[in-house]
């Protein structure tokens, strides 16, 4: 069901976005399984999917983006993964606040991953990753490909309109100029806006078949 509603939801975006039906959006996948639109200047985009939620990201560059349902985590655990240098010296108010740190963390991983085009093919450790503050909730991180400009990391705050709690992230380059915004919609407006965008197919094969 997820897998449908996500390629349903980035059909929506890229065909809103470029005036296009949906036999137009033809995908390919490149080296490590990243897809991309067959077009000529065509946006970059990435899509994730956790528990209720599936998201999207258009941009005119690389972009990754990363959701993940909050569930509960042993400390332990959570400190591993982390790396004790990161937890040591740490003085969170509460449990819950050391697990948003946590997704958060993993969620801002995750995405840069996708942005560099690795995702999940990459086993990179999460106490390696290190981005740097620059304002609250946005930070920065070097790209690993030589010669390229860093990444910019966005922790964004998800209320979506279900029981249970989420962190997103998104992996984006400096240019690009970004609303941090999530447009929320539910089943059945998805699947509207999906049947508009088929509609445009029809009208198109119509107008071919006039011509004849």
């Amino acid at each position: 069901m997820r897998k449908a509603a996500s390629h349903m939801l980035l059909a929506i975006a890229l065909g809103e976005k470029l005036g296009a039906g949906y036999r137009e959006l033809i995908f390919r996948r490149g080296d490590y399984g990243k897809p991309y639109l067959e077009r000529d200047q065509a946006p970059r985009f990435n899509v994730s999917a956790s528990g209720a939620l599936v998201v999207c990201a258009i941009a005119r560059t690389e972009i990754g983006i990363d959701v993940e349902r909050v569930a509960p985590l042993e400390t332990s655990a959570m400190r591993l993964l982390l790396g004790h240098a990161e937890s040591a010296g740490q003085a969170y108010s509460s449990e819950e606040e050391e697990l948003d740190v946590f997704y958060e963390r993993w969620t801002m991983l995750e995405s840069w991953l996708k942005a560099e085009g690795t995702g999940l093919h990459d086993e990179y450790p999460l106490a390696a990753f290190a981005p740097k503050s620059i304002a609250p909730k946005r930070f920065r991180t070097e790209a690993r490909q030589p010669g390229m400009i860093p990444w910019i990391l966005t922790s964004l705050n998800v209320a979506p309109s279900v029981p249970e709690h989420y962190a997103l992230a998104v992996c984006r380059r400096p240019e690009e100029d970004w609303a941090e915004e999530v447009l929320l919609l539910d089943g059945m407006e998805l699947a509207k806006r999906f049947r508009k965008l088929l509609s445009r197919d029809a009208r198109y094969a119509e107008g071919e078949n006039n011509k004849r």
